[in-house]
């Protein structure tokens, strides 16, 4: 990550190298906090990228519009195909909270690549064909 923001002392740096911090007299441990900060906000844009690109906004909404629907159902009336939307649903929400989760991890390491695929957990198979539903 090459240039941040950065606050100390009152004053704001803005598109700071960690260099020029140093040599405006911010102490390391205060750039190192800023870089990890600009890093975990830029992996968790990442991570809404993938998240959308599976699920658009509206394909969230309407998944979270029949899986209501269906859980106001009794149980004995829900067909085969209604039990099946709502694990697939809840597996929905596993995964992106297993997205959300690695955004702290992948922020924990900078040599981590976490535009890469495989850094990302991977979305289970009932995910995507209830998205494709929607």
């Amino acid at each position: 990550m090459d240039a941040f923001d950065i606050t100390f002392n009152g004053r704001s740096y803005r598109n700071f190298t960690a260099e020029d911090a140093l040599v405006a007299g911010v102490p390391q441990a205060t750039i190192d906090e800023a870089q990890q900060g600009a890093r975990l906000t830029t992996i968790k844009a990442e991570c809404r990228k993938r998240i959308y690109a599976r699920a658009s906004a509206e394909t969230q909404m309407n998944m979270a519009t029949a899986a209501a629907a269906i859980a106001g159902k009794a149980v004995v009336d829900r067909s085969a195909d209604e039990v099946t939307l709502l694990t697939s649903t809840k597996a929905a929400l596993d995964w992106v909270g297993a997205m959300r989760s690695k955004c702290l991890e992948l922020a924990e390491d900078p040599g981590t690549d976490f535009t890469q695929d495989a850094s990302w957990p991977e979305c289970p198979p009932e995910v995507v064909a209830l998205t494709e539903q929607f």
